[in-house]
């Protein structure tokens, strides 16, 4: 695994009412709340962890997927 040059992939913008499959609300919660702890340290990343964050009622695929590349 290589890790990204930067935590939000800027070619790929999505928004709530974007198409999708739906993923495990507990998976992508918790995973939210390990990021938000990991702010503490690493606040270069808290715009993109709180972007993520508003999406917690429906996350979709492509969150997830961004979600995954800020913990690369």
């Amino acid at each position: 695994v290589r890790s990204a040059n930067t935590p939000m992939d800027k070619a790929n913008p999505w928004g709530k009412d974007r198409p999708g499959k739906d993923v495990e609300l507990h998976l992508y919660r918790s995973m939210i709340r390990s990021l938000m702890y990991l702010t503490a340290s690493r606040p270069d990343i808290m715009f993109d962890v709180c972007a993520c964050a508003r999406y917690q009622v429906t996350p979709k695929e492509c969150h997830l997927h961004a979600v995954k590349r800020i913990f690369r």
